[in-house]
């Protein structure tokens, strides 16, 4: 599946406020689609786009992994927080440690 494909199959779903559709896709997803997924089911925010997002927090791409706590984030609940503080403690790129961390601030 192109890019294109994967991009305008996350759009429908999170207009639709669909999860499923959207987590369905994630195996699929380069980096970039990663992230407007992770931005998707942030905005979804039920429990099926928390179980996903939090898979995310220790991906390897640096971008995915802020991404993710933002996400996180963005559910704000305990369990939620607790994940990127854990994540924000392993976290061993320092420009992401930062980001992470004025995400965290900014809840």
């Amino acid at each position: 599946m192109s890019n294109a494909k994967i991009a305008a199959k996350i759009a429908k779903a999170a207009a639709k406020k669909k999860s499923e559709p959207i987590t369905k896709l994630l195996n699929k997803c380069d980096a970039e689609d990663l992230i407007l997924a992770l931005n998707a089911l942030a905005n979804i925010g039920d429990e099926n786009s928390s179980n996903f997002m939090v898979h995310f927090l220790d991906h390897e791409d640096k971008n995915v992994r802020l991404t993710a706590c933002k996400a996180c984030l963005s559910v704000n609940t305990e369990y939620m927080k607790t994940r990127v503080r854990h994540q924000l403690a392993m976290e061993k790129d320092a420009e992401t440690k930062v980001l992470i961390q004025q995400a965290f601030n900014a809840v």
